[in-house]
Formats: C-alpha cells, structure tokens, sequence
C-alpha cells in the first residue's frame, strides 16, 4: 500500500514526497535536502529544515533520526536562486493570497491533526489482521480470545470513524472556500489539498476493507 507522503511546506507551496519507514532510515538529511533543491530550486546551503519546532542540522544524519514519520510535515525556509522582487501587488492578487493562506491554514491543520492518528491507524489494523487472522489462540481461552478481538475491532470502527468524519469535514470546509476562475494558484492549491485528504480516506478505505476480508477469510 502505498504510504502517506511527507508534506514539505515552503511558503504557500507544498510538495507530496512519497517515503516510507525504510526510506526514512535510509535517507540522509544531506540526502533529502538535494530532493527539496530538486523540487523548489532553493539551494541545499541556503535552506533551513523545521520538524515540529526543531531545526535539522545534522546532514549526515537519517530522517528517522530527527522522528520523522510518512506523513510529517516539514517546513523549509530558503529563497529560490536567482528570485527578485516582483512590482506592486495588485488587489487580486492580495485577494488570491488571502485564499490560499486559508487553504495552507485548513491544510497544515488538517495534517497537524490527523497524520499521527492515520499512522496508529494503519498500523493498529495492520496488527489486528497479522493476530487475530490466526486460527491459534496462544493458549487463551476461546471466550478470553473473542472477547479481546472484539475490544480491538470497536477500537478500529471508532478511529475508523473518528478519522472520516474530520476528513469529511475538511473536504467540505475546501470546498466552501470561493476560488474565482481566474485566481488560477488558489484553484490549484486547493485541488492539491483535495486530492492530499482524498488519498489519506482512500488509505483508510483500503485497510478497513483489508481487515474486512481478513476476516472472512478466517470463518471460511
């Protein structure tokens, strides 16, 4: 399954850069701040890395090291080689910067809330499939046994629901936020958070109907 990917926050920008556990303890600081020059233009000496609240110095050092996880957010600050500054700011586009730093806000928001909880998540379900598919009890009675089982699934079912709910509700907040055709970045920026949401319910989709079928699987 394809994991959640990091968010790298530069300005109003965002980038989904796909990494999972084992990318994380193989990529290097050195290693993952050459992929953000790739993708911002901003040069690996002039930028600076924030992960919740802390900067990123140790080059040599792996992303897992500094506790980052698929799904984090990390904040670059750096100016883009060669930028200049553009002539005065016109009334549309102050409008047009005012929407997508409403958009960034629901964003950074939304993941700030529910990344860590969509990461227990899959790995919870995960768990419950790789014990409770077994046939073997390890020695608990089988009442004991169901009863544990039980317990574990209602706790899937409410971070499930927990999960889908806030999801929802940040899709509809997104969509009731009034982009005009021509605020072409604000459209863009949304739709990028859109289909960002999107990805994490279609992950939860995913494992609960893998749970699901593990089940089935097991009473056949």
């Amino acid at each position: 399954m394809t994991p959640v990917p990091l968010v790298l926050q530069w300005g109003r920008d965002r980038y989904m850069i796909k990494y999972d556990y084992d990318d994380l303890r193989d990529t290097t600081l050195g290693q993952f701040k050459e992929v953000c020059r790739e993708v911002t233009g901003v040069p690996t000496n002039a930028m600076k890395l924030i992960f919740s609240g802390a900067t990123m110095k140790d080059n040599a050092s792996p992303l897992a090291y500094y506790g980052v996880y698929p799904g984090a957010a990390i904040k670059l600050i750096g100016r883009k080689e060669g930028a200049e500054k553009n002539g005065p700011v016109t009334q549309e586009e102050r409008e047009e910067s005012a929407v997508i730093h409403k958009i960034d806000d629901l964003a950074n928001e939304a993941a700030d809330r529910l990344s860590s909880r969509m990461q227990a998540y899959l790995a919870d379900a995960q768990l419950y499939i790789e014990q409770f598919s077994a046939s073997a009890t390890h020695g608990v009675s089988d009442a004991a046994f169901e009863e544990i089982k039980t317990a574990e699934r209602k706790k899937l079912h409410d971070a499930y629901v927990y999960l889908n709910e806030a999801l929802m509700q940040y899709l509809l907040k997104l969509d009731g936020i009034e982009c005009l055709p021509e605020a072409e970045k604000a459209r863009q920026r949304r739709r990028q958070a859109v289909r960002l949401l999107q990805s994490w319910m279609d992950q939860l989709d995913h494992k609960r109907e893998s749970v699901k079928q593990s089940e089935v699987t097991i009473s056949q």
